[in-house]
């Protein structure tokens, strides 16, 4: 495995060249991060709001490969990243109803759609509960109530799909097991989310290629210039290249919601040692993973939504469930070389007898 090695000298030229043509400035080597949060609806709110120290964060469920046959998982490097930053975890199954998806927003803190291999278009059901999610999110925000999302590699395809509704703005990238440095944008010098990082981190993510990249799909900088809604809704922060020397949207960050999406996986750093891909373990790799992770939950702590009581959120925590051990196996599929994961059945068959009793899965 080489997981630190950096792209070539030729396909950091094309992707430069294709920067250039598009007009878009990079934030020169070792630039320093500008000092302080100014122009952002996230100031004024942590100066108006309390701390909520006793974070929950939902992660979304999805079908598919590691998952067996009718359940959908949640890969357990996402629970303990969030775990390790100060949060709890209440799982959010995809195949809820409206009703049961409202209800557990209400008792979030924030919101992680994590990567995956979903189907992101209208009728399948993993789209349309992150689409709900992500409009409750933005109505909550509007009317004061701060409220976090945090898109990861197909979380940030599917916030993009849901803000542009066009499902056929990703294009097809050579970025599977591609770890890479950040190539920060001009705008990246205003982003709540970089200045809020330590500035040698900062630094580590543009210098170093520790971003653990992990997809074949993506967003191209020309896709989002085109599209308006897109355009309009987030601040491109930086861009990455891919194997084949193309250069594609690596972080993206809402222009007035607290809304960050990347393309890359802070969470396998510290949580996932599958041979099978050449994830960066350095010091500063994982200490990056941490302080992105303090990050968001930092965001969390400004929400102040609650369970009805301390009962009901014991029903809803990922503690009712136990993480099986998949490393030892071999799946087939884009996100599926996990150390562990969360199985889930059907929403409509889920409850607390059934997850306390549930046997392993074999």
């Amino acid at each position: 495995m080489q997981p630190n090695r950096l792209p070539s000298a030729g396909q950091a030229t094309q992707m430069l060249k294709c920067m250039m043509l598009c007009s878009w400035a990079l934030v020169g080597a070792g630039a320093r991060m500008p000092e302080g949060i100014t122009g952002f609806m996230q100031q004024d709110a942590k100066e108006q709001q309390p701390i909520n120290d006793r974070p929950i964060i939902g992660i979304l469920s999805q079908p598919g490969d590691p998952a067996p046959k009718n359940m959908s998982y949640i890969a357990a490097s996402y629970v303990k990243w969030v775990e390790s930053a100060g949060a709890r975890v209440v799982p959010i199954f995809y195949d809820m109803s409206e009703e049961q998806v409202r209800q557990r927003f209400n008792v979030i803190n924030g919101l992680l759609i994590p990567g995956g291999g979903a189907n992101l278009s209208p009728g399948h059901k993993f789209y349309d509960t992150a689409n709900l999610l992500v409009e409750l999110a933005i109505q909550a925000n509007d009317k004061g109530d701060y409220f976090p999302v945090q898109g990861t590699c197909l979380g940030l395809e599917t916030l993009s799909i849901i803000i542009t509704r066009n499902y056929t703005i990703l294009g097809h990238f050579n970025a599977l097991d591609a770890a890479a440095p950040l190539m920060y944008t001009d705008v990246a010098r205003e982003s709540h989310f970089l200045k809020s990082l330590p500035k040698d981190v900062c630094r580590s993510l543009q210098d170093q290629p520790i971003a653990m990249e992990n997809h074949g799909k993506g967003l191209s900088l020309a896709a989002v210039k085109e599209n308006k809604r897109l355009d309009d809704f987030f601040n491109v922060i930086s861009l990455s290249v891919d194997k084949s020397g193309n250069p594609y949207v690596s972080t993206i960050e809402a222009k007035e919601y607290p809304i960050v999406a990347t393309q890359w996986h802070p969470e396998k750093n510290p949580f996932e040692w599958t041979a099978s891909l050449s994830i960066p373990h350095s010091s500063e790799a994982v200490r990056m993973s941490q302080e992105v992770g303090n990050f968001f939950i930092a965001e969390a702590r400004l929400n102040m939504h609650h369970s009805h009581n301390l009962a009901e959120e014991d029903d809803l925590l990922i503690y009712n469930w136990h993480a099986e051990y998949t490393g030892r196996r071999s799946y087939d599929g884009e996100e599926a070389a996990f150390e562990q994961a969360y199985f889930f059945p059907p929403a409509s068959a889920a409850s607390v007898s059934s997850r306390n009793s549930s046997k392993s899965i074999e």
